[in-house]
């Protein structure tokens, strides 16, 4: 029999059973674990390298079955397995799929095919689930039950592969348009007030202009279709090698802002494409609503999150010039019309943007304007919760998350997303004048982990990084026709390096930013940077310093504060570089470090923690702000304590400072060596 823990051991007499559903935990039967019982979640962490936890089955259920639960993991768990029964010597265990990371709670669903796991013997009832081979993982479990497959799951089961098929084809198609070189390019594409217009050089001098075409590839008609080409019967002014051409801004009440743009030859009955897709390079700004020169953060210091709550003065005495304003614009989506509301010029239903629900975020804009502090917006479309009606700008494929990717797969989802989009923009396009401005646009949140925090379902990682590539462009045209210095910002988490699995879960941080950059050196470069978050290998990490999932080259796994050089020389090659030659601009949006008490030891080495990293980040000037998350602790970040101030209670409200939030406020001062004196080190 293998050893339990003894920890576990002494007090196995007083832990109550959890049951959830059907399943019922066994803690005696339990190996290489310890274990803790909040309410109803089983809070389990690894101590060897055979763990697993043992449950009864009140009712075995069908064959057709899934295993579900509920959990919280920062780490993931690979080789999941299942047991029904007391394992035999030679039992083949069912290989389930491995448990993504979580940085917040998530549901697990995997079929299980529980009949040839029985032995022969059909009242068999005790499930066992093997959690990896590592000692030192934490994971919180709840709701832990099998059951049948529902209807839509087996009608899901049966198309599947059908679906999935088609999605490689589609994203086969994407990687060839990439790959293909063309004859000619469009040089520019200018957008002004009533016209776009399309010049193009090195056309071939055996054409005419008969022989000539322009097409408009419309924002929600992705690489990996084949869509009709929309011709635009227009004429095509040749002279010296070179194409120009004027087409109407307005197709009635559509803005073609948004659109790129091929020049094509008609060849028996067909178009063939003499260049790549193009999209605007530059953009008539409306009115003179914007600040003469883009606002610029007065040093590297920033925070993450920031609303009109806690007490915000004091991000003066910290001495942060930058912060991050989350925006669920779905907020701002309304089926009906009503007061401040506008019509949205789309097809379909009736929908408006109501205008009022801006006022929410002027408070905090003005305060940032007031103060000199640079805002960058971060663009979310909060995930439906269950029985409330989806909105028009939530990816039709989403089949969970945190958050959604945008509709870009229809012309009503795509032309309501820009315009919200326009609006927003409009509204904050001064950053020297009430109520504020938004600087940078981060699109989304951690792209690379987009089935939990940009979901738009399973999907090969052409597909996602092109789709994301095109909110990206949205973003930036919708933001540059009412502000010319916006930028736009690509969101990662600290995975740099992910291999394909074939489960189109998870992407390659470092593959996404190699995929942007071919996009704009294919299709016209537009003003984007990287928002990286990089945390430590493990999130719960005492000290930043210990990573062991790191190297210092481009292939290495993670990019952590330790290895932060890494990324600086990844974003300084040459063929990173913007169209001009310049280093792309970063922000390090999100990152914190975890105090798992709030005792003298643990403050320290958050405080630590944090001299270290902007040490780190001085030495990178391309890196604009290292937006620290979080303010103040939140009770729901899974036992996350990052916070510079501790959890908010009854007789302090915003929590207490911690020593990291005075030592944060040192930082870059004078007192800088004083106040961090006698801290940890490497």
């Amino acid at each position: 029999m293998k050893r339990i823990c003894a920890s576990f051991l002494a007090w196995l007499v007083m832990l109550p059973v959890v049951s959830a559903a059907n399943w019922t935990l066994l803690p005696a039967r339990c190996n290489d674990v310890d274990i803790q019982l909040h309410d109803q979640v089983i809070e389990i962490h690894t101590t060897g390298s055979d763990p697993f936890i043992v449950g009864e089955l009140s009712d075995i259920g069908s064959d057709d079955a899934v295993l579900q639960f509920d959990y919280f993991c920062v780490s993931g768990i690979k080789q999941v397995e299942l047991f029904l029964g007391r394992p035999r010597l030679g039992d083949t265990p069912l290989s389930l799929p491995a448990i993504p990371v979580a940085e917040t709670w998530q549901t697990y669903i995997a079929p299980v095919q529980l009949d040839p796991l029985r032995h022969g013997d059909p009242a068999q009832r005790i499930l066992r689930i093997d959690l990896g081979r590592k000692a030192g993982v934490r994971i919180q479990l709840r709701n832990i039950h099998t059951r049948a497959k529902t209807a839509q799951e087996r009608d899901r089961d049966a198309k599947k592969q059908q679906l999935r098929q088609q999605k490689i084809v589609r994203a086969e198609r994407i990687e060839n348009y990439l790959s293909q070189s063309f004859p000619t390019r469009i040089d520019s594409v200018v957008v002004d007030q009533d016209s776009i217009t399309i010049s193009s050089s090195s056309v071939p001098d055996t054409l005419t202009a008969s022989d000539l075409q322009i097409v408009e590839c419309p924002p929600w008609q992705s690489m990996g279709q084949s869509a009709e080409p929309r011709i635009v019967d227009v004429p095509i002014q040749l002279g010296e090698n070179r194409a120009t051409v004027v087409v109407p801004r307005f197709e009635g009440p559509r803005d073609r802002l948004q659109s790129g743009w091929r020049l094509s030859r008609p060849t028996a009955g067909q178009s063939s494409f003499l260049t790549a897709r193009t999209f605007a390079s530059e953009i008539d700004v409306v009115g003179d609503n914007h600040s003469p020169h883009r606002a610029v953060p007065a040093n590297q210091k920033g925070l993450g999150g920031i609303a009109m709550y806690g007490p915000i003065d004091e991000l003066r005495e910290l001495g942060v010039t930058a912060i991050t304003v989350n925006i669920a614009i779905t907020a701002f989506v309304k089926d009906s019309p009503g007061q401040g509301r506008i019509q949205i010029p789309t097809s379909g239903e009736p929908v408006y943007f109501d205008a009022v629900a801006l006022a929410h975020y002027d408070r905090v804009m003005n305060w940032a304007r007031k103060n000199n502090v640079v805002v960058s917006a971060i663009i979310l479309i909060p995930t439906p919760r269950a029985g409330k009606d989806t909105s028009p700008l939530v990816h039709p494929e989403h089949d969970g998350g945190i958050y959604t990717m945008p509709d870009l797969t229809t012309a009503r989802g795509t032309d309501i997303y820009a315009f919200v989009l326009g609006e927003i923009a409009r509204r904050y396009s001064n950053t020297d004048a009430a109520p504020g401005g938004i600087t940078n646009w981060i699109a989304h949140n951690e792209i690379d982990f987009h089935t939990v925090w940009t979901n738009m379902g399973l999907q090969p990682r052409a597909i996602v990084t092109e789709s994301y590539y095109r909110s990206m462009r949205i973003i930036h045209n919708a933001a540059r026709q009412y502000n010319p210095h916006a930028r736009v910002f690509a969101s990662l988490t600290h995975h740099f390096n992910v291999p394909e699995d074939g489960l189109w879960r998870q992407l390659s941080g470092r593959e996404v930013i190699q995929s942007l950059q071919r996009y704009s050196v294919m299709e016209g470069d537009f003003a984007w940077g990287v928002a990286y978050h990089p945390y430590p290998q493990n999130l719960f990490a005492a000290v930043p310093w210990n990573d062991t999932r790191i190297s210092d080259d481009f292939e290495t796994p993670l990019i952590t504060i330790q290895n932060l050089d890494v990324f600086g020389r990844f974003m300084q090659q040459e063929s990173m570089r913007d169209s001009s030659g310049a280093v792309r601009p970063v922000l390090f949006s999100e990152q914190g470090f975890h105090t798992d008490s709030y005792d003298v030891d643990a403050q320290d080495r958050q405080a630590a923690a944090l001299l270290y990293a902007m040490k780190k980040v001085r030495a990178m000037p391309m890196v604009e702000s290292f937006h620290y998350h979080r303010w103040i602790d939140h009770p729901r970040e899974g036992g996350l304590m990052v916070g510079l101030r501790t959890l908010p209670s009854k007789t302090e409200p915003h929590g207490k400072r911690k020593r990291g939030w005075y030592v944060y406020k040192s930082i870059g001062t004078e007192q800088e060596e004083q106040v961090s004196k006698d801290l940890p080190t490497p």
